[in-house]
């Protein structure tokens, strides 16, 4: 069975409530969940069938280990792999943030749960007298897990230089930095600051980490590319490093031509869904097959705010080719006749490795220029359309960052 994972959030816990009370002898009542899912050292994942919580496990780092604290699959859903695809969840977490062993406890008495923990690479490393509320036994399992330096030193050298991680990320494309300024500056990260992350200087991507003065943002002032001679998982390792650090909703940004006609400059598209043409496709994205990876209810606040705020946004697919050459009047007709609404170079890899990863995406397309057959497209003209997009949209994206945030803080 194909699974979606998602991070967990508070009106989850009905449902891991109810799988509490289906699995375990001695559940865990509303608090104790509630702690799991909105505690930031926590961090749970919901794996979801048909848009039902189907199982879930809960994980936090204690020194250099993961502790599992937590994992359970709904009776009819057992024995199809989403337990397994859990387990690894957290231990690929874990990993990334470069811990080297992973801890659980279970039951004495569970027999079917001992035994899938030993196919996975557990062994008894102990046990506790008494551990459960109901005076049963628990025996200690430990695994050893192999750690992602290159994501862990990147973590640690953002951590060492960060107050705190913000619960919102925002990456933004070529010229749109102004955007950041718009909620005040806290800490500055230079890339070529942060430990093991190279990054290419480009016209319009300062190439820095600009955590808000107001707490609740990150902003990420120029990406990686393709083809710059980067693979999707070194594209989007930034952001995934963020996201493994506490940033579960993310906005991406990109400076795009417009394919449909009836779009300005200014104008903005909200991605219903992408068609991804560049080749560039994160090695460790799994699960997302025929699936979207934006957020419906993401993209709907959007619309909302657009609507309140008279903005010009509208919903399309996006196409992302792989650069840095301009469109051919051929490919434009290709795509229009596609049913693109707007096209680039980037934002799909990170959208697919943030989704698959849990997290809340919505990416938007900044129309920069019309992409026409006959007219000529240059990276100067992108930069020259920014006046014109902080002019009709700059009152829109700030009201629409303010309500992410404010969702985030519920």
């Amino acid at each position: 069975m194909c699974a979606e994972l998602r991070i967990a959030s508070n009106k989850d816990i009905p449902e891991i409530l109810e799988i509490e009370n289906e699995c375990f002898p001695c559940p865990w009542n509303v608090e104790q969940i509630s702690t799991c899912v909105e505690t930031p050292c926590f961090r749970t994942w919901t794996a979801r069938s048909d848009g039902r919580i189907t199982g879930y496990v809960t994980a936090n780092l204690v020194l250099n280990e993961l502790h599992v604290i937590n994992l359970a699959v709904r009776a009819k859903f057992r024995n199809v792999g989403i337990g397994t695809l859990l387990l690894k969840t957290a231990e690929y977490w874990g990993g990334r943030l470069g811990v080297t062993a992973s801890k659980l406890e279970v039951r004495k008495s569970s027999r079917s749960a001992i035994e899938f923990y030993k196919r996975n690479g557990y062994r008894q490393i102990g046990h506790f007298d008494n551990y459960y509320p109901d005076g049963e036994e628990a025996l200690e399992f430990q695994a050893i897990l192999v750690p992602d330096e290159t994501a862990a030193v990147i973590a640690r050298s953002v951590v060492r230089f960060s107050n705190g991680i913000p619960r919102v990320g925002v990456v933004l494309g070529s010229g749109l930095s102004w955007l950041a300024d718009s909620f005040g500056k806290g800490i500055e990260i230079p890339y070529s600051e942060i430990a093991g992350f190279s990054h290419d200087r480009l016209p319009g991507h300062p190439g820095k980490l600009v955590f808000s003065g107001c707490g609740n943002f990150v902003f990420l002032l120029g990406r990686r590319h393709y083809y710059q001679g980067y693979s999707g998982d070194q594209v989007s390792l930034l952001p995934g490093v963020l996201g493994d650090l506490g940033v579960l909703s993310w906005v991406l940004m990109s400076s795009s031509g417009a394919v449909d006609p009836a779009l300005d400059r200014g104008d903005i598209i909200v991605f219903s869904d992408h068609a991804n043409f560049s080749g560039c496709i994160p090695e460790s994205t799994t699960g997302r097959i025929g699936r979207s990876a934006y957020s419906e209810e993401l993209r709907e606040l959007a619309l909302s705010i657009a609507s309140e705020t008279g903005a010009s946004v509208d919903e399309g697919v996006f196409a992302c080719v792989s650069g840095p050459a301009y469109e051919t009047s051929s490919e434009i007709q290709f795509l229009r006749r596609s049913g693109i609404s707007s096209v680039s170079m980037s934002t799909v890899p990170e959208a697919l490795l943030l989704s698959t990863r849990g997290f809340d995406v919505v990416a938007l397309s900044l129309i920069t220029n019309a992409v026409s057959p006959g007219e000529k497209v240059t990276h100067e003209k992108v930069l020259a359309s920014q006046t014109v997009i902080r002019r009709k949209q700059e009152e829109f994206l700030i009201a629409f960052l303010g309500k992410i945030a404010a969702r985030e803080l519920r």
